[in-house]
């Protein structure tokens, strides 16, 4: 039997024996679960930034996709305008042949009947000399002159005896009538035929333009067709983004309504800086006419301040930047979120570019990108949002499958700036 101070020595020894044992297990099992949880961490992370350059390359894709349809679109419009003209000119050259063949038709008919009329007169008159030379042969008969002649041989033969120059000036008169009618009709028949010729060549002229026409109305019709078919698409894939944006601007709204800004620190004038060089605000913080307008929510949980493109974007204070990422189409498009160690988180969207990444420290005043007009915007301009450190996380987007949204208990910014 121990005496009781002996086994209180021989307690304290057993557990000092025991202790070291039972600690280093301890630790060895809490590092080995550090270890497990780093490595989940490390996993899941990379999962996410996988599934995060997934989504970067299909907003990528899709954006080019739209690019490309809108330039096919000004293509269509181009050639639909360039067939028209050509319409236009085919139309005028077809009215201009047309007009020329019905005046080549009534000169056509107009020669033909002067050829006509040419013709019945020089028979006749051939007719007549007939006849008076075979009078004057009845008067004067001679052994080397035939009795009986036709009008032609007649011609001839007393144009070869100069005998035209004995006869009386009447029947002189008769034979340079005949002779100028003859050359007469000799010219206008051959300007009939080349008339009618020059009508052909029109008719075939005329109607290979109305081919070409037929063929242009067509070809436009067809791409008036494709163009209206586009642009109903274009309607109804911007009828699907609006639809969706507003169903994210909800869903901001909804997540951040439930939102607490504890822990902000209290109002002071100056604590921030504005996030540009020019300050120029094209729409205040909460329940504007315009964010009425544009949001569905009708509430806007930032100030927006305007520039030109690629102005550079400051950091309002010194600060660690713990977020960046780009919506594609949505909300704020491309964005960067800095925590001032304050309490106060602040949020800087539809940048062009970001200059600065993760865990990078930035100090006031210092440029963390250039001003753009990603995401749902109406131009040029940077949306400033505040929001409560605590309140402040990146959450999957419940409407846009892959989107990751920044959220939190926004207040307006002017609390803060000078």
């Amino acid at each position: 039997m121990l005496l009781p101070n002996k086994q209180l020595i021989l307690s304290l020894l057993l557990a000092m024996i025991v202790a070291p044992s039972f600690v280093v297990a301890v630790v060895q099992g809490a590092a080995t679960s550090i270890t497990d949880l780093e490595k989940a961490n490390k996993e899941k992370a990379d999962d996410l930034k996988d599934t995060l350059d997934a989504i970067n390359a299909k907003i990528k894709a899709y954006k080019q996709i739209i690019d490309l349809k809108q330039r096919q679109g000004a293509t269509l419009g181009e050639q639909i305008e360039g067939l028209q003209a050509q319409t236009d000119k085919l139309e005028l050259e077809i009215d201009t042949t047309t007009k020329k063949i019905r005046d080549l038709e009534e000169q056509v008919q107009t020669l033909s009947v002067r050829v006509a009329e040419k013709s019945i007169l020089i028979n006749r008159q051939k007719k007549i000399l007939s006849e008076l030379m075979r009078v004057y042969y009845a008067d004067y008969s001679s052994d080397n002159a035939p009795m009986f002649l036709t009008g032609a041989e007649s011609l001839l033969y007393f144009q070869s005896e100069n005998w035209a120059v004995d006869v009386s000036g009447k029947t002189s008169d008769l034979l340079d009538s005949v002779k100028t009618l003859r050359d007469g009709l000799a010219q206008e028949q051959q300007s009939l035929s080349n008339k009618k010729t020059e009508v052909d060549a029109l008719y075939q002229y005329l109607d290979e333009r109305n081919k070409n026409l037929e063929i242009a109305k067509k070809s436009k019709a067809a791409l008036l067709a494709k163009t209206r078919a586009e642009a109903t698409k274009y309607s109804s894939l911007v009828d699907d983004l609006q639809k969706q944006r507003e169903d994210i601007e909800n869903e901001i709204e909804n997540l951040e309504s439930g939102k607490s800004t504890e822990g902000l620190p209290s109002g002071k004038r100056g604590l921030l800086d504005y996030p540009v060089k020019k300050v120029s605000v094209t729409q205040g913080y909460g329940k504007t006419s315009f964010s009425k307008k544009a949001y569905a929510s009708g509430k806007h949980n930032g100030i927006d301040y305007g520039g030109a493109y690629g102005s550079a974007i400051l950091a309002a204070a010194d600060g660690k930047v713990i977020g960046t990422g780009n919506l594609g189409k949505y909300a704020y498009g491309r964005w960067i979120a800095i925590d001032h160690g304050n309490g106060i988180v602040t949020l800087y969207g539809h940048l062009s570019s970001a200059g600065v990444s993760v865990g990078e420290k930035v100090e006031r005043g210092e440029q963390i990108g250039k001003m753009g007009s990603t995401g749902y915007s109406t131009g040029t301009h940077v949306h400033f949002t505040i929001y409560s450190a605590k309140s402040y996380e990146v959450v999957a987007s419940n409407t846009v499958k892959g989107l990751k949204i920044p959220i939190g208990a926004a207040v307006n910014p002017m609390v803060y700036l000078p």
